[in-house]
């Protein structure tokens, strides 16, 4: 087959002809997730891309020239800066394009708010849902301020009005409270990596024996800037292993966020978490008084009843020592010890007699002279056993025998 040769105008002006003669003037609805965005005065140029197991599988270029198109689209999901949509996914209405100067791109005519909000519930409901699967939603809730709070490390952007708010509300209580400022970006997207690496150093800190009690992630401000950063899933999974309890003040909003629900304390201002670390330490004082007065009360009721009976004794003691005296006396002056010696001495007297008498009774001379019979062994000792084949002596009134004892073996 013949090849005509092209100049690289000619052939780009074909392509651009069949393209505008098949597609152009067609609209498509696409899903697609935002690589990059850059601004050029009121015109938006974003590059799009598919992915799939977080690699990108497709990518394309596209161009917003209608400055509208996108300032709507931010007011109505409370955006203040594009470079928040880097990652997000989007719904788009879009006419492709294609330049002879550069080639294809695609024209983004809308940009679908109800999809966009969708996507974030959806991936905010697979946070929770994955938080409770690993059984850790709920941890952070059971932590317990075990004494006053002291000392508070807060994660906020330092030199903010509403850190000073809160910081000057704690003063006003004269209760000494200790703040340690964790300084960090506390807008936008990437406010969530930050708020975690400042947790790791409170968290290093506790492990090299720094005492927090508590964690207050504060921040308010009246702009709507983009705040999907508190349904991050690392970030409140950190929060929810975190080793003590952590408050958080980020927004004025009806919708709570993933780290409002799995923060131990969740409050809508900084004020707010000002007064209700107030509050905390005033019931723990009253506390406090409560088992002071009841110590003051048991001390006094004690002394109180041991005044009573030390007063009792005081007045009894006497006649009590002189009631035992005169018992004792009594007693003292019945004791007769001649008579007490005599009569031991008789009754000494009558276990010897009766111990003579029993000797005398078994004396063997007077069992042989009854006409008994009494056998000895070699040593002229009295048996009471005896052995068959084994010579005895047996001595009578009159006799002595020498005897063997005979029977069957």
């Amino acid at each position: 087959m013949e090849q005509f040769k092209l100049q690289l105008s000619q052939f780009l002006e074909i392509i651009k002809s069949q393209f505008d003669e098949i597609i152009w003037y067609n609209e498509y609805l696409i899903e697609a997730e935002v690589k990059s965005i850059k601004q050029n005065r009121q015109f938006y140029y974003i590059d799009l891309v598919e992915t799939l197991n977080w690699k990108i599988v497709d990518s394309t270029r596209s161009n917003i020239f209608n400055p509208t198109v996108m300032r709507s689209f931010l007011y109505e999901v409370w955006i203040d800066r594009v470079q928040e949509l880097v990652w997000k996914k989007l719904l788009l209405t879009v006419k492709p394009s294609f330049h002879k100067t550069y080639n294809f791109s695609v024209n983004i005519l809308k940009i679908h708010t109800d999809f966009f909000v969708w996507s974030l519930e959806k991936q905010k409901k697979e946070n929770i849902v994955e938080l409770k699967k690993l059984e850790i939603f709920y941890n952070n809730k059971h932590k317990d301020i075990w004494e006053p709070t002291f000392n508070i490390a807060v994660i906020t952007w330092k030199t903010s009005e509403w850190f000073r708010d809160f910081k000057s509300i704690l003063e006003e209580s004269w209760y000494n409270y200790n703040i340690t400022v964790f300084d960090s970006l506390i807008h936008w997207e990437k406010a969530s990596k930050e708020v975690v690496k400042n947790m790791e150093k409170i968290s290093n800190k506790i492990n090299s024996w720094k005492i927090f009690n508590l964690v207050a992630i504060i921040r308010w401000w009246w702009a709507s800037e983009w705040m999907n950063w508190t349904n991050d899933f690392e970030l409140s999974k950190h929060v929810c292993n975190f080793e003590i309890p952590v408050m958080t003040a980020v927004w004025h909003t009806v919708n709570q966020s993933i780290l409002d629900m799995v923060a131990c304390y969740d409050c809508k201002t900084p004020s707010e978490a000002a007064k209700i670390l107030i509050d905390i330490y005033s019931e723990f004082k009253e506390d406090i008084d409560a088992e002071y007065e009841y110590i003051l009360w048991t001390i006094s009721d004690f002394r109180d009843k041991y005044s009573i009976d030390l007063n009792f004794i005081s007045k009894n003691l006497p006649l009590q020592i002189s009631n035992k005296t005169r018992v004792y006396k009594q007693k003292l002056d019945s004791f007769n010890i001649i008579k007490k010696i005599e009569y031991n001495k008789r009754l000494i007297a009558n276990k010897l007699e009766f111990l003579y008498n029993n000797i005398l009774s078994n004396n063997p001379d007077k069992i042989i002279n009854k006409w008994y019979n009494l056998v000895f062994d070699s040593d002229w000792k009295v048996l009471k056993e005896y052995s068959v084949w084994e010579k005895y002596k047996m001595k009578g009134k009159w006799y002595e025998y020498l005897i063997e004892i005979k029977g069957k073996k």
